[in-house]
C-alpha cells in the first residue's frame, strides 16, 4: 500500500505545514481540501498568538536577509511602508548624498525578494517623511520633504495627496482647494472610511511649526475636513506613533516638540461625539519605558504596542550650544590671575607689559615698530638655588636697547625666561623665601611655541621672518623664539603624510576586518545549527559553546501593554509597560539605525532601512536591510 502525505498525522501535518512562510503558500495549501484548509488556518492563528506570548515571554528571534538577487532596492531612511496582503511597498526616503526618492518598490513576504513595478500615471515628487496607509486596494500617500535643490535654502514641505491603485498599477494625485498645509512627520491611522491625520511639522504663512490639529480625509469623496476638538489637547508635536483602537479611538504615544523636548506621553482620542475629545492616558511602570519615542519605529500586535530604541538616555539626543556669554561677572584683575597660576608677585609690578594669559583686561600698546635686537646670552645657567623674580622676566613693553642679564649669587648669568607653550613667562624658582607652586601649561592649539611641538602644522606654530614681531602679539607671545620654528623641512612634511596615510589604511584593513568577521560569524551560526541537527540524530551530547556578548549598540525591544485603555465602570485610560530581559537586547538585532519602518505581518514583525547613528564618523550610513523578528521554531 503505498503511502502519501495524507497519511500523516494532523500534529506532523500542521507542524510541516508551520515552516512554510505564513503568506502565499500557506494559502496554496489552504486551497486544497478541507482538511488542509483547517490545519493552514490552526498555523496562521498558532503564529499569531505565539508571537503574543514571546513578546510577553521575551522569547524572540532576529534573522536579517540577505539580498543577493536583482534588482535591489537603494539605502534610504525616513521613507513610507505599509502592508497589502503578501506584499510590504515602501515609497520614497532619503539617501545619504542629500537627495530624495519617488520610487515604489514592493518586497514579496512569501519569496523574500524585492520587486519594482513600474507603475502609470502622475508619479508623486520625490519626497521623504511623507505617510502611507492602506485602505482596501488603494494607497493613500500625503505629505513629507524633500532637498533643496538650491545650496543655502531649507528643505522643502509638500502637500500632495496621491493615491496609487494596487490592481491597476496607477498613481493619481488630488489637489484640493481647501485641505492641510504642508507638513512632514505627521501620523496617520484608517478608520472604516476615513483617513485620520495627526500633528506634524508644518508650514503657516511662511513660518514654521509643530502642530496638534486633527484633519480627516473622506477615503470615498477624497474631501478634507476638520473636526471640533475639545480645549484639553497634546502638546505640539512630531514623529509620534498613533495606533487605532477599536473604530472609534485613536492613541498616540511619544514624538517631539523640537529641540530637547521629548515626550514620552500617552493620549487616547475618543471620536464618538460631534466634538471630539483628547484624553490623557496614565503610564505604569514608567522605569522601563523607551527613552526616546520619536524617531524609531512602532507597531501594534494585537494589544501590545512594540517599539525599537536605544538602551540608554543619553544615546541620541538633540543639543542646541548656548554661546550667549554669561551676564553679570567681571573679569577677573591681574593679582587674581597671578594668584589663579600659582605665580605671586614678589615685589612692584614693572613698568613693562605684565605676564598674565591672553584674557587680560587691558594690555598695553605696542608700537609698530621692528624688534629689538635679541639679548646676549651667557654660556652659564643657574644654580638650583637661583632664579629670578617675575620682575626681571618680563621684557620693555616698548623699543630700546634690550636689558643685559641680570646676575645674581656672585655674577652668575641669568638666562632669560622664554615663553612656554601657553604663552606665558615662567621664572625657574625664586631667590629668596618658600618655593612658590610651580606655573600650570595651559595647551592651546593657537599659541603653541614651544621647541617640542615644532611637528604640529605650520598654521600653529610657524609664522613669516618678517611679521614675527606683530603676529602673536595679541597671546602675549615674544617674537624672539620664531626663528628655531621655521625650519619645517620638506622632509617632516613627508613624514607626517606617510603616517596619515599609513592610518588611512589602518582603518581601511580594520574595517574589511570586521566585515569579514561577521561573515564568519554568520557561516558560524549556521554551521552550529547544522552540527546540532546532525547530534540531535545521531542521539549524542553536544560540546559545550561560549555563549556570544549581545551587541550593546543594537536596537532594543520595548513592549507596552494597551489593553486597559477602555476600561469598564468609569476607570481612568491606562497603559503598562512591560519589564524586558537582558534590557531589551536580542542577539543578531539590527544596528542603531533611526528613522527606519517596521510593520506587522503574520505572525512576524518586518524592520526596513534607517539611518545609522555613528558618532566616530562624519559620514552617514544608510540601510537597505529586511529584519525580521519572530519567535523560535520549536522541534517536534
Amino acid at each position: 500500500m503505498a503511502a502519501s502525505i495524507n497519511s500523516l498525522p494532523n500534529e506532523i501535518l500542521e507542524f510541516i505545514f508551520s515552516l512554510l512562510p505564513p503568506y502565499e503558500p500557506l494559502e496554496h495549501c489552504a486551497a486544497v481540501c478541507k482538511r488542509w484548509n483547517l490545519l493552514a488556518t490552526n498555523v496562521r492563528a498558532r503564529k499569531k498568538s505565539n508571537l503574543q506570548k514571546g513578546l510577553i515571554d521575551f522569547n524572540l528571534c532576529w534573522k536579517e536577509i540577505l539580498q543577493e538577487s536583482t534588482p535591489r532596492i537603494a539605502a534610504r531612511f525616513a521613507h513610507a511602508s505599509s502592508l497589502h496582503r503578501n506584499s510590504m511597498y515602501v515609497f520614497g526616503g532619503a539617501s545619504s548624498c542629500d537627495t530624495t526618492f519617488n520610487d515604489l518598490w514592493r518586497f514579496d513576504l512569501s519569496r523574500r525578494e524585492w520587486i519594482r513595478p513600474i507603475s502609470m500615471g502622475t508619479y508623486p515628487s520625490p519626497k521623504a517623511g511623507a505617510s502611507l496607509v492602506c485602505h482596501n486596494d488603494l494607497l493613500i500617500l500625503f505629505g513629507g520633504w524633500q532637498h533643496a535643490y538650491t545650496p543655502f535654502h531649507m528643505c522643502t514641505l509638500i502637500d500632495e495627496l496621491h493615491v496609487y491603485n494596487i490592481a491597476e498599477n496607477r498613481w493619481t494625485i488630488h489637489n484640493q482647494a481647501y485641505g492641510p498645509p504642508p507638513m512632514t512627520g505627521h501620523s496617520a491611522s484608517v478608520h472604516r472610511n476615513k483617513m485620520i491625520l495627526f500633528g506634524g511639522y508644518q508650514k503657516n504663512m511662511e513660518n514654521l511649526r509643530t502642530s496638534n490639529d486633527i484633519w480627516v480625509l473622506d477615503l470615498e469623496r477624497l474631501v478634507w475636513k476638520k473636526p471640533a476638538v475639545s480645549d484639553l489637547k497634546p502638546a505640539p508635536r512630531y514623529g509620534q506613533f498613533q495606533m487605532a483602537i477599536g473604530e472609534d479611538h485613536i492613541l498616540v504615544l511619544g514624538g517631539t516638540g523640537g529641540v530637547n523636548r521629548v515626550f514620552n506621553d500617552a493620549w487616547l482620542l475618543d471620536m464618538q461625539r460631534d466634538t471630539w475629545v483628547w484624553k490623557r492616558v496614565q503610564i505604569k511602570n514608567k522605569k522601563s519605558i523607551v527613552t526616546h519615542n520619536w524617531c524609531y519605529p512602532a507597531c501594534n500586535v494585537g494589544s501590545k504596542v512594540i517599539v525599537l530604541g536605544p538602551t540608554s538616555p543619553n544615546d541620541f539626543q538633540i543639543i542646541r550650544p548656548n554661546r550667549v556669554p554669561p551676564m553679570g561677572r567681571t573679569r577677573p584683575t591681574v593679582e587674581q590671575l597671578r594668584n589663579r597660576i600659582g605665580a605671586a608677585p614678589q615685589g612692584p609690578m614693572h613698568a613693562g607689559e605684565p605676564n598674565i594669559p591672553r584674557n587680560n583686561p587691558a594690555p598695553p600698546a605696542r608700537a609698530n615698530l621692528p624688534p629689538p635686537p635679541p639679548a646676549p646670552m651667557q654660556p652659564t645657567l643657574p644654580g638650583p638655588s637661583q632664579g629670578v623674580s617675575p620682575k626681571e622676566s618680563n621684557p620693555p613693553s616698548g623699543p630700546g636697547p634690550s636689558k643685559p642679564p641680570s646676575t645674581v649669587n656672585g655674577g652668575a648669568a641669568v638666562v632669560e625666561a622664554r615663553p612656554g607653550p601657553s604663552g606665558l613667562r615662567t621664572p625657574s624658582s625664586t631667590a629668596s623665601g618658600p618655593p612658590s607652586r610651580s606655573m600650570p601649561i595651559i595647551r592651546n592649539p593657537f599659541n603653541r611655541q614651544s621647541s617640542e611641538d615644532d611637528h604640529l602644522p605650520k598654521r600653529f606654530n610657524q609664522q613669516n621672518l618678517e611679521q614675527n614681531h606683530m603676529a602673536m602679539v595679541a597671546f602675549s607671545v615674544d617674537s624672539t623664539n620664531h626663528a628655531s620654528n621655521a625650519s619645517f623641512s620638506h622632509e617632516r612634511k613627508l613624514e607626517l603624510l606617510r603616517k596619515l596615510e599609513d592610518k588611512i589604511s589602518a582603518m581601511r584593513r580594520a574595517k574589511e576586518a570586521e566585515q569579514q568577521q561577521q561573515q564568519q560569524q554568520r557561516h558560524g551560526i549556521r554551521e552550529v545549527n547544522n552540527a546540532d541537527r546532525s547530534i540531535n540524530s545521531t542521539g549524542g551530547s553536544p560540546d559545550p559553546v561560549t555563549p556570544k556578548r549581545v551587541k550593546r549598540n543594537g536596537l532594543a525591544i520595548f513592549v507596552c501593554d494597551v489593553s486597559n485603555l477602555l476600561p469598564t465602570g468609569g476607570a481612568e485610560p491606562c497603559i503598562e509597560w512591560q519589564e524586558s530581559k537582558n534590557s531589551g537586547l536580542i542577539a543578531g538585532a539590527p544596528d542603531h539605525y533611526t528613522f527606519s519602518t517596521m510593520i506587522n505581518g503574520n505572525g512576524e514583525l518586518i524592520v526596513f532601512g534607517g539611518l545609522n547613528k555613528n558618532h566616530k564618523s562624519e559620514n552617514l550610513c544608510v540601510s537597505n536591510s529586511v529584519h525580521f523578528l519572530t519567535v523560535p521554531t520549536a522541534v517536534v
